[in-house]
């Protein structure tokens, strides 16, 4: 075989390799609230790792994945819809190669879906998370955490609301972003009930601003799809 015979052979089995290391999937989110609203949504491909659990302590910034890191990057999230930090922790060089993640654009109202779609996505990236804020609530959120990807067909997951714990429920608008208030998102001094649990929704302490009769819900508030295009 000649050598430009064995480099043809070479590219074609370097090709074949990564047609079968790599995968696309499209991603639909479906919000199953009345009025809820969520920010935009960041969704990430990566290795197996859990990014929070109910109990966490979102205000401690100095343990935890990545040295706090991600504690922060929740509660970010959860106070004020950022996805500025989350961002930045997916784009170092240490932890870039681990991961794929896009975001879909826009407020996700009420009884409507988006999709995105993954690209390419390395196969030891086997697991996905989602999260958003939730409109209009002080700290709460939608996670999807550390869920398996179909190896083939589809997969559905039903989100519960969770509250980050980092900021005192007071359902007041001064406190809350978003178009329906848009307050203020973070809450420096203001450290919550201190750790993560399922939202107990609207309970009508400002009702001349969230009233609860349009703004309260049942779990679970989100559906998610998960789709293996190739």
């Amino acid at each position: 075989m000649s050598s430009f015979q064995r480099i043809i052979v070479f590219l074609s089995f370097a090709a074949s390799y990564q047609l079968a290391v790599a995968a696309d999937y499209r991603v639909e989110i479906t919000n199953l609230t009345y009025k809820i609203a969520f920010t935009p949504r960041i969704v990430i491909a990566h290795v197996p790792v859990s990014l929070f659990a109910p109990g966490d302590n979102l205000n401690d910034t100095s343990t935890g994945l990545l040295n706090g890191q991600m504690n922060h990057a929740l509660s970010e999230i959860a106070e004020a819809g950022s996805l500025g930090p989350i961002m930045a922790i997916l784009d170092q060089e240490s932890v870039r190669n681990f991961v794929s993640y896009v975001v879909g654009s826009g407020l996700l109202v009420g009884g409507k879906k988006q999709s995105v779609e993954l690209l390419d996505v390395d196969d030891a990236q086997s697991h996905l998370s989602l999260f958003a804020m939730l409109l209009p609530t002080n700290d709460g959120f939608i996670a999807l955490n550390n869920m398996a990807l179909p190896q083939n067909g589809s997969v559905q997951y039903y989100l519960n609301a969770y509250d980050a714990g980092t900021e005192t429920n007071t359902e007041s608008c001064e406190d809350i972003p978003g178009p329906l208030c848009g307050g203020t998102g973070q809450s420096p001094n203001d450290a919550g009930e201190g750790f993560v649990h399922i939202h107990t929704g609207i309970r009508g302490l400002n009702p001349d601003e969230i009233d609860p009769a349009e703004y309260d819900w049942k779990n679970p508030v989100a559906v998610v799809t998960i789709t293996r295009m190739q």
